[in-house]
């Protein structure tokens, strides 16, 4: 299937994961045969995946039209995957998936959230009379209040880019500011996507923020389905304190009042928007799996995780008073999970 039907797809059937499958250069697209259909569907299933070393990694729930599509949809797939002599993963899928493929006996473990956070909840939390959250993210919401004073105080500004205000100009600062935060990283990058900022243009929506007229900062968001997903986050060097926090509180914001009406606000609840797949402080065992081989895969992961700083993203995140939600891997009991597999995902990982 061409670029512009899978991000079509993803855009009106998908999910936070499956944004991914439009970087094309990393992942690949499978949808089953014309002469097998999956019944339960409208549409032809369509799964993305990553591929090395006789691993196929499916990367979040396929899509499909109906749940009852789900189940012969996966038994296709992973079918296929083993048709070809290959061991199929399922990673980042919900439970929905979860309880699907561990009814077939394969193991499942929880080593990764799905943040999500509510605009409605972030304004009702920084409002002049907002009572901070009383739960373990207290300190970080406080953090982000801190923030958002120091962007204030340094005058920055945040805009949605639309229309004609798209210049050459301006996304060639884009893409400096992009290069520049690229050049500034350091250490092991792990992560599923790339930092493409025009990848699916028409989809997305962009919010710059501007430091003394010079462009400091931007959010990517993509609309799938009943949802909105922030694909990209940053500031860029030099930044003043408090930039990250201005974007997404902004493009919150601006979210939030155009579901309002008059005095007529949403309602917590009424619009859900996902920071995307962080990763879990550890590893947790959840159907068909125990003893040592749990005992080897949670130390491997614990390993990983630091070594990488995957834990940083859920930190940062915890300010907004994100909801974490359980997502899982699962992985054939009768193939396993071992030390080969471990080191391919990661190696397709690295960015």
């Amino acid at each position: 299937m061409d670029g512009a039907e899978l991000a079509d797809i993803v855009a009106k059937h998908g999910h936070s994961s499956a944004t991914a499958w439009l970087e094309t250069d990393h992942y690949r697209i499978w949808r089953p045969s014309a002469s097998e259909p999956i019944k339960q569907s409208s549409f032809p299933p369509v799964q993305g995946y990553l591929e090395a070393n006789n691993y196929v990694f499916a990367w979040g729930n396929p899509i499909v039209s109906d749940v009852a599509a789900l189940k012969p949809t996966l038994e296709a797939f992973i079918a296929w995957v083993t048709s070809r002599n290959s061991k199929p993963v399922f990673s980042c899928v919900n439970s929905e998936v979860e309880s699907i493929l561990a009814s077939m006996g394969w193991a499942t473990v929880s080593c990764i959230n799905e943040d999500v956070v509510d605009p409605e909840h972030v304004y009702e939390l920084t409002h002049e009379e907002a009572v901070t959250s009383d739960d373990g993210n207290a300190g970080m919401v406080k953090d982000m209040k801190k923030n958002l004073r120091r962007a204030d105080k340094a005058d920055l500004k945040v805009e949605e880019i639309t229309g004609d205000a798209w210049t050459d100009d301006v996304k060639k600062e884009i893409d400096d500011g992009v290069a520049a935060w690229k050049k500034s990283r350091s250490g092991i990058q792990l992560a599923a996507t790339d930092f493409l900022p025009w990848l699916d243009f028409e989809h997305r929506r962009y919010w710059l923020a501007r430091h003394e007229g010079k462009a400091v900062g931007i959010i990517i968001i993509s609309p799938v389905r009943d949802q909105y997903v922030i694909k990209n986050a940053v500031h860029f060097p030099k930044a003043p304190k408090g930039t990250s926090e201005q974007l997404i509180h902004q493009a919150l914001t601006d979210l939030r009042n155009e579901r309002s009406d008059g005095e007529d606000h949403p309602s917590v609840g009424d619009i859900s928007v996902t920071f995307s797949i962080s990763a879990a402080g550890d590893l947790k065992p959840t159907k068909n799996i125990s003893g040592w081989r749990f005992t080897w895969l949670n130390k491997t992961y614990s390993n990983v995780s630091s070594s990488a700083g995957l834990l940083n993203r859920g930190d940062f995140r915890s300010k907004f008073d994100s909801k974490r939600e359980p997502m899982f891997v699962c992985y054939s009991s009768e193939d396993g999970f071992g030390l080969d597999g471990i080191e391919t995902l990661v190696k397709l990982l690295r960015r």
